[in-house]
């Protein structure tokens, strides 16, 4: 069935990243960093099924040059700790052919993204593992009209109420920083996630399938189940030859709380529903031929609904706590899960700065290994 995942990211110089080696994995291409002399070579991938660079109308022809592009992203961005690009990762619907979805994510990120002021690198990968996905990279910065990077933010000084600067303690000029795109801004995030589940419903409406997808959480829709975790490839993969992992282990233990939640739910609403039905049919006894027995049946349930059968007022309420009990119990039972789920994100974050700095310290050796390396050099040269 069609799934709606979307989710963000920032490509940061201060994680020990770079635009370069992002793109070049992303893209399965081989990029040179003229920045720190690296050369990023992923050719040897097999799942890159499609790629393209979208510019809006306002930035240079060069920008459509992968290597080009973030060469001169990294240049512009001085900062040790600089915002270099933004991702973009989106699943894309499994009912949909490779045509069709390469034409839903093109009219996605041209109407969002390249049309709004940022370029867009953008890949499809897909291992034919029922797994098709898109990474989409952002700039950060956006175009002048002359064709050259503009400014992420301004600075704009505060002034009093007859417009002069006011002044700090140590003599400086109080100022704001104003951003000068709403890029940032989680109002945007959220119209991009609208949008995406908008394009895709299209298209799946298009290729006349019934699946839709929604970007709401279930909270959002009034849905009383818990979501799952994304997997993403490599939990796929690993599922897939029997290996267990922990994503895999909480969503089958979500999976397996939210099949009791539909129980309960079916439970309730055929209790409402024949309740409902018994109500008309006394009713409609009633005006032939009104009398105390046809009254005291009034909430009767037939035989059949829920292994209850015929059973007073009496037994219906206490059904109806022993439901109201069971929702009870589901409800602590997700705040539980809920707690597992934070603890489990917490040590994958764990995990992540672990390897952003395994990434400082190798990056670290390289340079004092070309350091030596040129120093040796220059002592053969003498």
């Amino acid at each position: 069935m069609a799934i709606y995942h979307l989710s963000t990211k920032i490509i940061s110089r201060s994680k020990g990243r770079s635009s370069i080696a992002s793109s070049a994995y992303r893209s399965g291409e081989k990029l040179y960093n003229k920045r720190d002399g690296l050369i990023h070579d992923y050719t040897k991938r097999k799942d890159v099924i499609y790629k393209e660079i979208f510019k809006p109308s306002n930035a240079p022809n060069w920008v459509l040059d992968r290597e080009q592009l973030w060469n001169e992203v990294e240049q512009i961005e001085k900062s040790k700790n600089s915002q270099l690009a933004r991702e973009i990762d989106v699943a894309l619907p499994i009912e949909l052919n490779e045509k069709e979805r390469i034409e839903l994510l093109r009219k996605y990120v041209i109407d969002n993204f390249s049309s709004e002021g940022m370029v867009a690198d953008v890949v499809i990968h897909d291992k034919k593992d029922g797994n098709p996905h898109s990474h989409i990279m952002l700039t950060m910065r956006p175009f002048e009209e002359n064709g050259e990077w503009g400014s992420k933010a301004k600075k704009e000084y505060i002034l009093d109420k007859n417009g002069n600067k006011t002044y700090s303690k140590n003599g400086n000029a109080k100022s704001r920083k104003i951003e000068t795109t709403n890029w940032n801004k989680k109002e945007t995030l959220e119209h991009w996630r609208e949008q995406w589940a908008v394009y895709a419903n299209k298209a799946l409406e298009r290729a006349n399938r019934k699946e839709r997808i929604d970007h709401r959480s279930y909270e959002d829709r009034g849905i009383d189940k818990l979501p799952t975790r994304h997997e993403g490839p490599t939990v796929r993969a690993m599922e897939k030859k029997g290996i267990k992992t922990e994503i895999g282990d909480i969503n089958r233990k979500i999976q397996e709380e939210n099949q009791k939640i539909d129980i309960i739910e079916n439970q309730i609403k055929l209790y409402e529903e024949m309740k409902e039905l018994e109500n008309e049919r006394t009713k409609d006894n009633g005006t032939r031929n009104r009398n105390i027995e046809t009254e005291e049946r009034v909430n009767e349930l037939p035989e059949g609904i829920g292994g209850l059968g015929n059973r007073d007022r009496l037994e219906i309420r206490k059904r109806t706590e022993e439901l109201k009990k069971l929702t009870r119990d589901k409800r602590e039972q997700d705040r539980e899960i809920r707690e597992e789920l934070r603890k489990c994100n917490e040590r994958i974050e764990r995990r992540k700065m672990e390897i952003a700095r395994q990434s400082d310290k190798k990056q670290e050796s390289d340079r004092r290994i070309k350091q030596n390396n040129r120093i040796i050099e220059t002592g053969l040269e003498l």
